[in-house]
């Protein structure tokens, strides 16, 4: 058997998972998956001992990503290091790892444990997931973003949540960090591919030959024939971003579908379904083939602590059924509705998490209604009036308000900062007709 020593002796530094240890660190908002400890415990290094097939590490091959002072680029844009297993035979047939769960209490989002593709082979993360009850998704981390001080977490520096992709058996989901989807996993896992699961509940995993695939080992990407929609949400100001993902196949559900539906990752923005009923928080959501009728409730998060401009797009789109489909994104807070298909949107939010903000649908009805359902919302009283003007807005911000005269003259001008309710004293104005004009 490969020990550390052999297949990882130029390795700087190699660190092993001790699932017991970990509890989320604080930094981290409950919600959504989080991989970051609270005090750095669960990984210590790894001296000396077997590799034991399945089992994933973190090997770090350089010291610059672990030194404090690091806090910059990779000093050479590309490294290749060479790892050569030359001990026993090749791993086949079945390979079992047990799996670790600490509780709910300390882990309402399930207890992280690594393994690792243990074959000379690529092997289908689809049949994994689903030959696994204690697998409902898996993880990989895509290292786009050098470790910083910056960054929250235990350590002087830290790495990013937003460097995690994660794939489900429906369909994978970009790192948040990625500004493309070059990072969007299909299942294939290649040769010692390590990945992180959440577990929420103790057994075994076991890898099997039923898994292994005999193309694929080169690459982690590669499209599926799925329906499928992925969609973005970014601040341009920051730089930061987040996925959602809704897939549809014959064996999903409108239901909570273990091994096809996933929890949103904890990253800075995050853009999720929910359930009909306005349950879960979903990275990944796995419904029924697809149906121009379906509607799917979206949420809302951000932990940035500024008032920003956000953008929602389509990130891609696969499926002859969804790409010839609209797709409407009703912002059900605003009363704004908006084809994706033709354009993006854009929304202003401070800190928070807004559930049930936005409904993505694929076809005009009564909810796509006419823009006087806005107009219903906003009152200028008394009417007419004298000398005090008040307008109150029941459900969008008022951003200016303008007087003209019954000659198009402008008398007055007024910016406010995102009010729902205002007064303005008209008492100087002379006798006759006024015209205003709500900006919103």
């Amino acid at each position: 058997a490969e020990t550390r020593n052999d297949v990882f002796s130029s390795s700087y530094n190699v660190q092993q998972h001790t699932p017991a240890n970990f509890i989320p660190h604080p930094s981290v908002p409950a919600g959504g998956t989080n991989f970051m400890d609270d005090n750095l415990d669960d990984w210590n290094e790894y001296t000396s001992g077997t590799i034991t097939p399945g089992e994933g590490f973190l090997v770090y091959p350089q010291s610059a990503y672990i030194d404090p002072a690091y806090n910059g680029p990779p000093p050479v844009s590309t490294i290749v290091f060479d790892l050569t297993y030359a001990q026993g035979t090749l791993n086949n047939g079945d390979i079992s790892r047990s799996i670790e769960f600490n509780g709910l209490g300390t882990n309402p989002d399930g207890t992280p444990n690594f393994l690792a593709n243990p074959y000379a082979s690529a092997i289908d993360g689809s049949v994994l997931v689903s030959s696994n009850p204690l697998i409902n998704e898996v993880y990989f981390w895509e290292h786009l973003t050098p470790p910083s001080a910056a960054i929250p977490g235990a350590n002087i520096i830290n790495v990013s949540m937003g460097d995690l992709s994660m794939y489900n058996g429906t369909m994978g989901m970009p790192a948040a960090n990625d500004p493309g989807t070059s990072t969007t996993p299909n299942g294939v896992i290649s040769t010692a591919q390590g990945f992180g699961i959440k577990a929420f509940g103790s057994g075994t995993v076991t890898f099997d030959n039923s898994m292994r695939l005999t193309t694929g080992n080169s690459t982690l990407r590669a499209p599926e024939n799925l329906d499928k929609i992925v969609l973005k949400v970014q601040a341009e100001t920051y730089e930061v971003r987040g996925y959602a993902g809704i897939g549809f196949r014959p064996e999903g559900t409108a239901d909570l579908d273990e091994n096809m539906d996933s929890n949103r990752l904890a990253t800075l923005v995050s853009l999720y379904s929910h359930l009909e009923d306005g349950t879960e928080q979903l990275g990944i959501q796995t419904r029924e083939p697809f149906d121009s009728s379906i509607k799917i409730p979206m949420g809302f998060a951000t932990q940035v602590e500024a008032d920003l401009e956000y953008t929602i797009s389509i990130a891609s789109l696969e499926g002859s059924n969804i790409s010839s489909s609209q797709i409407y994104l009703i912002d059900n807070e605003l009363g704004i509705i908006t084809d994706l298909s033709e354009t993006d949107y854009q929304f202003r939010s401070n800190q928070g998490e807004f559930n049930g903000r936005f409904t993505i649908q694929f076809e005009p009805d009564n909810t796509l209604g006419s823009k006087s359902d806005i107009l219903d919302n906003i009152s200028v009283y008394p009417n007419p009036t004298r000398d005090i003007l008040n307008i109150q807005s029941n459900s969008i911000s008022v951003k200016s308000v303008e007087v003209y005269d019954i000659q198009g003259r402008r008398v007055e001008s007024l910016s406010v900062e995102d009010q729902t309710s205002l007064s303005m004293n008209i008492s100087s104005y002379r006798s006759g007709v006024y015209f205003v004009k709500i900006n919103t």
